[in-house]
């Protein structure tokens, strides 16, 4: 097959990726949590965040691992195994532990938590699946696999969900739901693998490499810091404030809108991190690499991010109807401003750890871990779920600059002064265009297309998409 007919089927994939997220989040999600209502929801947010934080132990950066060890073509069933059996380990780690930090911090629902903790073991373990078609470059298949339990669930949901009958929605029958689609995705990724003679572990053999513990470890706790500080708000939420499961549910609504976003960053690191390890001795093709991937994700992300500020009360009356609240639009508001920030984030945080600069990585993910913990103390008690957005957008902030910065200074490929001029000439437009709205439609979803179309023209003035540069990401053999 062709680069450019491979390139228009991964894209193909991609583009069915994100319009199957983007159902699940505003139609499946947001539906599920309208029907259970903002303070179950949110008792449930706070504790799904509790243990995606601590699912670091179940996956210390095994995926990671597993992706740039099998794109060396170095592979040994020994050594796969060995990784194998060490997962199922750490699962039984994870299981414990977080069974027992439950206890002291006081979340006493251990039916939810049991569910959960099945739910994030589960999910691992198809992440640890997909990452074998990462490393085989198994591209198209691997966008697939991570869209395909959220299509078996809409299929189920939709008839539930938007026709009238009598069934009663609860957390749990959610949570269990959800258990199932991973399990069913998990099966058939197992069996894709068999029939690709890919082998997750060697059979009848039962090895346990401990090197492998010292030389993830770094992975470990860049993992543990970045699940940190994009989740920690959630559960400080639920035990600072005395109605914490309501404040939770009202930031889970908007904070719904910057999970949305960020699946485009998500899916592009996906292709990426497998292109700078391909690519990770020829640094000026890198750095131009770099260049025209920042320019084109920070200029789409900064387009989404106007948009949600300037349409921030529209959207949240047509999303949450009844529900809605200035509150919540100002929180929405503010946390799309995060999506350029973590747009910096998978760029940068991809090429460090294909030039395996862990520590670096792991350093600044602690300042923006500590800003995020600290800012969240003082401004929640008074601010509640706004304060924990503000506190958010800080520590992305922090991290986004502090990536840009050692970028410069350690690898000495400094972007063209221009790019920088032409996103502020941007953001400036924009800007102005969104304060002249007002002028030129009463109707918002006509000043909403209005400010949508200008916004892509005027990206495209500038030159911030570049063809060779997508091609060059999803046009690798697979």
């Amino acid at each position: 097959m062709n680069n450019n007919k491979f390139a228009s089927q991964v894209t193909f994939f991609i583009l069915i990726n994100l319009l199957v997220k983007l159902i699940w989040i505003f139609y499946i999600e947001r539906k599920v949590q309208l029907n259970v209502g903002f303070e179950n929801f949110g008792f449930y947010y706070s504790i799904l965040n509790f243990t995606l934080i601590l699912s670091v132990i179940n996956d210390p950066g095994l995926n990671n691992y597993l992706v740039l060890y099998l794109s060396k073509g170095k592979s040994t069933e020994q050594h796969v195994s060995a990784l194998f059996y060490l997962k199922i380990s750490l699962a039984v780690l994870y299981l414990l532990l977080t069974v027992f930090i439950s206890f002291l911090l006081g979340f006493n629902n251990y039916e939810l938590i049991g569910l959960l903790l099945f739910y994030q073991i589960s999910f691992s373990f198809l992440n640890y699946c997909r990452g074998f078609l990462k490393g085989h470059q198994l591209l198209k298949t691997e966008i697939f696999f991570s869209a395909f339990d959220k299509i078996i669930l809409i299929i189920a949901f939709i008839p539930i969900l938007y026709f009238k009958n009598n069934f009663s929605w609860t957390i749990k029958f959610y949570v269990i739901s959800q258990i199932i689609g991973i399990l069913i995705a998990l099966t058939f990724c197992l069996y894709y693998l068999h029939k690709k003679n890919i082998a997750v572990f060697a059979k009848g053999q039962i090895s346990f490499d401990l090197l492998i513990i010292k030389k993830i470890l770094p992975f470990a706790l860049f993992a543990f810091l970045v699940l940190a500080y994009n989740k920690v708000d959630a559960v400080m939420l639920a035990l600072m404030l005395p109605n914490g499961d309501l404040e939770t549910g009202t930031y889970a609504a908007a904070y719904r809108f910057l999970d949305a976003g960020t699946m485009l960053p998500i899916l592009f690191a996906t292709l990426f991190y497998p292109v700078v390890c391909k690519l990770i001795m020829d640094k000026n093709q890198l750095s131009k690499l770099i260049e025209n991937s920042l320019s084109a994700l920070l200029s789409l992300s900064i387009i989404i991010a106007m948009t949600s500020w300037f349409f921030r009360t529209n959207l949240m009356q047509l999303f949450y109807a009844e529900n809605y609240s200035e509150k919540l639009s100002l929180i929405f508001g503010v946390l799309m401003f995060s999506l350029p920030l973590i747009a910096i984030y998978y760029i940068f945080s991809t090429f460090f750890t294909a030039n395996n600069k862990l520590k670096l990585l792991s350093l600044i993910s602690a300042s923006g871990l500590l800003v995020n913990i600290i800012l969240n103390s003082l401004l929640i008690p008074t601010y509640q779920a706004f304060g924990a957005a503000v506190s958010s957008l800080a520590s992305f902030s922090i991290i986004g600059v502090c990536y840009i910065a050692i970028y410069h200074i350690n690898f000495k490929r400094p972007f063209s002064s221009i790019l920088w001029f032409k996103i502020l000439a941007f953001v400036l437009l924009l800007i102005a265009m969104g304060y002249w709205l007002p002028f030129l439609a009463k109707n918002w979803m006509l000043r909403l297309i209005i400010y949508a179309t200008f916004s892509t023209i005027t990206a495209g003035f500038f030159r911030f998409f570049n063809v060779k540069t997508s091609r060059t990401i999803i046009g690798l053999k697979h």
